[in-house]
């Protein structure tokens, strides 16, 4: 008996070392590997990401770090021996991928992201800042949005924005406005030099490409102080890439749309020694749409002419940029050219009774810009910058009368029909500040100079010229830490207009733990421009005159906000309210006081309110975002009826959802524009009331990123509700010929993208 117990526990005992030496291999393959994330200087990064796959195949994992950048990986033995790969990202860092042999301890350093979300601000600071730092509510656009937006222009990237809203002239561009207040009032600047060249006092944000922009940034309310006239709503300042962090770097970009649009751009950089050179170029192609095209393009032949006119037109454009900068020690020297050339073609309607003739337009835009700066930092937080730029504007409009029967072409010799309008601005601009770190009193001083030129036969006296030299000032107090006020002043001599001195005051409190209140109050000023005063451009489709005796815009304007921000152990929750009162006197537009007649006046006191409301949450791996905003207006036709304020809402929201371990991502943009108040100036006592009606625009994206993140591809889909031209009861703008619909979009469109970013160091 004893010895069959013993027999039998010596078989059980076999068969449980037997299994426990089986499985020790397999404990083995999910050993823990100790990891460590840290950033570029050398601080933990908490609650980053790491998602890993086997290189064979099968079934991957996610692992988050702690609060103190650790973790650990279920890795070892076997399955390390094929190799994993890794891709460690975070909120505001680049993304790094690696492939692990060995399961041995890791340490992996990420670097902050110059793309996505970035962390400072410079669009009216002293210096330099971090975003909830800064004393204004500046709003950032980056790469990562533009990308999961598939903005290809400014006017893409801002048709998801609260306060923001586009309109579209399919001669002139699309343009804006901001606060209810126009695109006249928006100072566009790019790396802080002024944008010229605007069509009926808007530039045409189409004409503004974001290959090599590294962000946008948006400052909702006056900075007149600091920039002075058009910088009355709100002012976006477009920053481009100075270098690739990398010795070298080359991103190329593919994208289509259905409707017959190619998009081609290179963007590359070169970084040696003290020496960073980045070199931007491409060409967008749209071969023009018209309403009556469905879906994919009709390959069949068309009757002859029948589909010449289009509502869209055939554009063409070719642009290039050249940056380089020196960096030393101290010092900063840096070049940025640019060049465009834009061609709009319109086609015109074969004229009766036998349609064998038509006329045809070609619209031809040039921009050279040019610009040197320098920059230095000193001990004690001195910093001194310096800019000149000089940018030339040019278009040019030529009228052909073609013979539908021949194709010939014959340049048509009247008044009117071809002229070109040349515009240059001469700007200069040195700033001094003292802001030292943690100090009680910061201050900023500078000279701006301005000076702008307009040529041509839409000029009245063939050239005219106007420009103003202003110094400026502010001051930041901060009596107690949580709390800042920004004073601030600024006086011009301008050579056409008496400019009054303007004041501001801003004030930044940072209640408690993630509430940060920011108020501000600023007077503006704008002169009118050369072509408010001096245009003349009467054809066969306009008749705008310019009017000599218009009288400078004056403004009060006030804007409130309150943010909260709370970085939560695996996210980032953020909400936001403010409001916003403009009062303009003098406000300058464009009326119509004839049945074909246009001019510019001043149509006396303008009045917008409103205020917008937002939340959002970004995890790494959702990102979302809701918001909505009411804008009011009171304007001449309003006081003259004793109408209420007019009330415009806006809704939106946007979802974003990646696939880390996948390399998968995908963005829902929405938007809904509610009815929007205008009118038109009959005559000069007849006023009428028209209204634009509401819209709603959604797009939908999925990219897939493949190739250790070098290679992109999207497909995606733009308004989705197939909004295309939008009901108007009455129309003011001086191409519109008594329309009863505007245009808005190019109706339901499939999107293809491709992307390829080689780093020369890459792993």
């Amino acid at each position: 008996m004893s010895a069959l117990f013993h027999s039998a526990l010596g078989r059980s005992f076999h068969k449980w070392f037997l299994g426990l030496a089986l499985l020790l291999p397999n404990f083995g393959a999910y050993a823990q590997v100790p990891v460590s994330i840290t950033d570029d200087s050398g601080s933990s990064v908490p609650y980053a990401h790491i998602a890993w796959q086997p290189l064979t195949g099968g079934s991957g994992g996610l692992v988050v770090m702690d609060v103190n950048g650790r973790g650990q990986l279920p890795l070892g033995g076997e399955v390390l021996a094929d190799g994993i790969l890794i891709r460690v990202s975070f909120v505001g860092y680049d993304t790094a991928v690696d492939t692990l042999y060995r399961d041995t301890p890791l340490s992996l350093q990420l670097q902050r992201s110059l793309l996505s979300l970035p962390e400072v601000v410079i669009t009216g600071q002293y210096a330099p800042v971090e975003l909830e730092k800064a004393v204004q509510k500046v709003r950032v656009l980056d790469e990562t949005y533009f990308e999961r937006i598939a903005a290809s222009n400014l006017g893409d990237a801002l048709r998801n924005e609260l306060n923001i809203r586009l309109s579209q002239d399919n001669i002139l561009g699309t343009s804006m406005s901001m606060q209810g207040l126009g695109g006249q009032n928006v100072k566009i600047l790019i790396d802080g030099v002024p944008v010229i060249g605007r069509q009926d006092g808007n530039v045409d944000l189409a004409q503004m490409d974001l290959t090599g922009i590294e962000r946008a940034e948006i400052v909702e309310g006056p900075l007149s102080v600091n920039y002075g006239t058009n910088a009355l709503a709100g002012t976006i300042n477009l920053i481009t890439r100075k270098g690739g962090g990398r010795p070298a770097t080359l991103k190329a970009l593919v994208y289509t749309e259905q409707v017959g649009r190619l998009n081609t751009t290179l963007n590359a950089t070169r970084h040696w020694k003290r020496n960073d050179v980045v070199l931007t170029a491409g060409r967008n192609f749209f071969d023009g749409w018209d309403p009556r095209d469905q879906g994919m393009p009709d390959l069949s032949t068309p009757v002859a002419d029948s589909t010449r006119y289009q509502q869209w037109k055939p554009r063409e454009q070719y642009f290039g940029r050249l940056n380089y900068r020196w960096i030393g020690d101290r010092w900063t020297f840096g070049y940025k050219g640019e060049i465009m050339h834009d061609r709009i073609l319109n086609r015109g309607k074969p004229r009766p009774p036998y349609h064998e003739t038509a006329f045809d337009e070609e619209y031809v835009t040039i921009r050279l810009d040019n610009a040197v700066h320098t920059e230095a930092e000193f001990t004690g937080g001195r910093r001194f910058s310096g800019l000149f730029a000089h940018n030339r504007y040019q278009r040019t409009r030529n009228t052909w009368f073609t013979d539908l029967t021949t194709m010939g072409e014959q340049l048509v010799d009247a008044d009117g029909m071809q002229d070109t309008t040349l515009f240059t601005l001469t700007n200069a601009r040195l700033v001094y500040a003292i802001a030292p770190d943690s100090s009680v009193i910061s201050f900023e001083t500078g000279l701006d100079l301005n000076h702008e030129t307009g040529s041509g036969e839409r000029i009245g006296e063939v050239e005219q010229s106007i420009g103003d030299l202003a110094a400026y000032g502010s001051l930041e107090w901060t009596p107690v830490a949580p709390f800042t006020i920004r004073p601030g002043v600024r006086y011009a001599y301008n050579t056409r207009f008496d400019a009054p001195l303007i004041p501001s005051l801003n004030v930044r409190w940072k209640m408690n733990k993630g509430f940060i209140l920011r108020a501000s109050y600023a007077q503006g000023f704008r002169a009118p421009s050369l072509k408010e005063l001096y245009l003349y451009f009467v054809d066969v489709n306009h008749d705008i005159t310019g009017n000599p005796d218009l009288r400078p815009e004056r403004s009060h304007n006030l804007n409130v906000g309150l943010t909260y921000r709370h970085a939560k152990e695996k996210g980032v929750y953020t909400s936001e309210i403010s409001g916003f009162y403009n009062d303009i006197d003098e406000l300058i537009t464009l009326a119509q006081i004839s049945v074909t007649s246009y001019s510019y006046v001043n149509i006396g006191d303008y009045r917008t309110m409103g205020g917008s409301v937002g939340a959002g949450w970004d995890n790494g791996h959702w990102v979302i975002s809701v918001g909505g905003s009411l804008t009011g207006r009171i304007d001449a036709l309003s006081e003259a009826r004793n109408e209420p304020v007019l009330f415009s809402p806006e809704l939106r929201a946007s979802v974003t959802k990646q696939w880390l371990r996948k390399g998968w991502s995908a963005s829902f943009f929405w938007k809904y524009q509610g009815e929007l108040s205008s009118y038109v100036v009959v005559s000069d006592v007849e006023l009428e009331r028209g209204f634009i009606a509401p819209f709603q625009l959604a797009d939908a994206s999925v990219t897939k990123r493949i190739w250790k993140e070098r290679l992109g591809l999207t497909v995606g889909c733009k308004d989705l509700f197939n909004v295309g031209n939008v009901n108007a009861s009455v129309v003011g703008g001086a191409h519109s010929n008594g329309a009863t619909s505007v245009p808005m979009t190019t109706g339901r469109t499939a999107f293809f993208r491709v992307e390829l970013d080689l780093k020369k160091n890459d792993r």
